[in-house]
């Protein structure tokens, strides 16, 4: 593999994401720490271009670099923060943190910094790693990350790096010398930036909740933060607000996550946040991922709110104080979220897959005058026009304990209770075509292009009927009978070699026959392998 094309494969998206760590057979490092100078040397040559307009020179500038506690992530960040002091620019090291804390370094006055970095690989398992990046505007975009690897290609062309350098030896040598000959007083560490962003998170449930410095006394909360960045909003936050955390689980920081994968989604992240609200007889379970960017619910009964659920549920919070505005979802919702919303007063705007797709959009209605305070995915990311459109799953979980205790004060039941009118499927799946050509891009184009074909031809089943906003993929409305409504969506995957199927039913056996269907058009002429579905079918 040539140079170029080693730094080029560490995008994702709007992040960088790589294996970091040799403790998976058939994942070779991808993102070493030489690498990760290199990134640093981009940014910082990224951003010097970006604020010399300004008139802003090296030296006065200043960039917050945090990371999750993967086993990795010391060893990178540290490289970074080298590569971007070689370029004269002044570095902050917060150790742990979450991803939207650093972003609220570019914002929070006491720090002022001009950029922030969060090395973490969010969900994803142990041996990966990765960045994202912010400005006090927000996340950094897809062009924006293209452009940094570029530069930091040729950063490592310039220094007579080669692709064989990543031999580790000689990969850790090349950081050590290079960190060697940086001005050590560029670079510095400071610990105390996650209490600051607790504190700033503490005042806004003070504020809002009205009630003194302790609103959330006489509420138990269990946090699950699956060993990720998160165990500070049970011990710095709820706890010092008032709440009993003393059943939370897996707090401290290990970046082996040996319970489960810091992900709410995760079936033993769920399963283990579910018995310890019931073992504990708490009024709400928290989990979060690893870097804290995204959260997930467990309610009183032991019943996940999460997906579709949570989404309704902030939905339910934003309309209250945002009458008849849009709330704006990937393309995976349900039928039942979308009435929900409408009956709520709202609109629902169901875009694309993708956080930083959705909060996009999200800017875009708000600057084009359309009242929009929430964008949501159902994967967990939520983002809110009150908080800089910045998709924090620390403060979306507050928002939901807020009201809590709102429902607490005026008699009310448990938050699960503004859920009673959302109608939700008997059945729910994703499944997935895997894309075995070369140009995995341009094949699942040519798929999804097929599919709509297939749908206008008239050899699709009569009961499928194209829905009128496609954002993303192609997505079909199936009428079932006895006025059931199911629907499929097929759409190429954002980062992986796969066509994705996602499929709803609101009668049992719907999604099989759904399935069935679908394998009656002609996928032999592409380089898909159906098998997964096939044998979903047949089961």
């Amino acid at each position: 593999t040539d140079l170029k094309t080693a730094f080029a494969r560490l995008q994702n998206g709007s992040d960088i994401r790589g294996v970091a760590l040799d403790l998976v057979d058939d994942e070779p490092v991808t993102l070493t720490p030489a690498r990760a100078y290199y990134i640093g040397v981009g940014f910082a040559r990224w951003l010097k271009a970006r604020k010399s307009a300004d008139g802003a020179v090296s030296s006065s500038l200043k960039v917050s670099i945090g990371n999750d506690p993967r086993l990795s992530s010391d060893l990178l960040s540290a490289s970074m923060a080298a590569g971007i002091g070689s370029e004269g620019v002044r570095v902050v090291q917060f150790g742990i943190c979450t991803t939207p804390a650093m972003f609220m370094s570019c914002i929070l006055e006491k720090h002022g910094c001009h950029a922030g970095i969060m090395a973490t690989a969010s969900h994803l398992p142990a041996n990966r790693n990765g960045a994202k990046f912010f400005l006090p505007e927000g996340g950094l975009g897809k062009p924006d990350i293209k452009e940094i690897l570029e530069l930091s290609c040729a950063a490592a062309e310039q220094d007579g790096q080669l692709e064989a350098d990543s031999a580790w030896w000689l990969d850790h040598a090349i950081v050590a010398q290079k960190a060697l000959e940086v001005d050590a007083s560029l670079i510095r560490q400071d610990t105390s930036f996650l209490s600051d962003y607790a504190s700033f998170l503490r005042q806004a449930v003070v504020k809002e909740c009205g009630i003194g410095p302790e609103p959330l006394q006489g509420l138990r909360i269990v946090v699950n933060p699956g060993n990720g960045s998160g165990g500070f909003f049970a011990t710095e936050i709820l706890g010092p607000l008032g709440a009993d955390v003393s059943h939370s689980i897996n707090l401290e920081p290990d970046g082996t996550f040996p319970a489960h994968q810091p992900n709410p989604e995760d079936k033993g992240a769920v399963k283990a946040t579910v018995e310890a609200v019931l073992t504990s007889s708490a009024d709400l379970g928290i989990m979060l991922d690893t870097d804290v960017d995204r959260s997930g619910f467990i309610d009183k009964n032991g019943n996940p709110i999460n997906r579709n659920r949570y989404i309704a549920l902030a939905a339910a919070i934003a309309l209250k104080t945002n009458p008849g505005a849009t709330i704006v979802t990937d393309s995976c919702t349900s039928n039942g979220l979308k009435s929900f919303i409408e009956g709520l007063g709202g609109k629902h705007f169901r875009f694309k897959k993708g956080y930083k797709n959705i909060i996009d959009k999200g800017v875009e209605l708000n600057e084009a005058g359309v009242d929009c305070p929430l964008m949501m995915e159902t994967s967990g990311h939520g983002a809110l026009r009150e908080n800089y459109f910045l998709d924090d799953g620390a403060y979306g979980a507050l928002k939901i304990v807020i009201e809590a205790v709102k429902r607490r004060l005026d008699g009310g039941q448990d938050i699960a209770e503004l859920l009673e009118t959302l109608k939700e499927p008997q059945e729910a799946m994703e499944i997935r075509f895997r894309i075995t050509a070369g140009d995995v891009r341009g094949e699942g184009e040519r798929v999804t292009a097929a599919f709509k074909e297939w749908m206008e031809s008239g050899n699709a089943p009569k009961s499928w009927t194209m829905e009128a906003d496609n954002y993303e993929g192609w997505r079909v409305s199936i009428d079932e009978g006895n006025g059931d409504q199911g629907w499929l969506l097929l759409r190429p995957s954002l980062h992986d070699p796969d066509v994705v199927i996602n499929v709803e039913s609101e009668q049992a056996g719907g999604m099989k026959r759904h399935l069935a269907d679908l394998l009656t058009m002609d996928f032999s002429r592409y380089q898909v392998s159906t098998e997964a579905v096939e044998k979903y079918v047949r089961g």
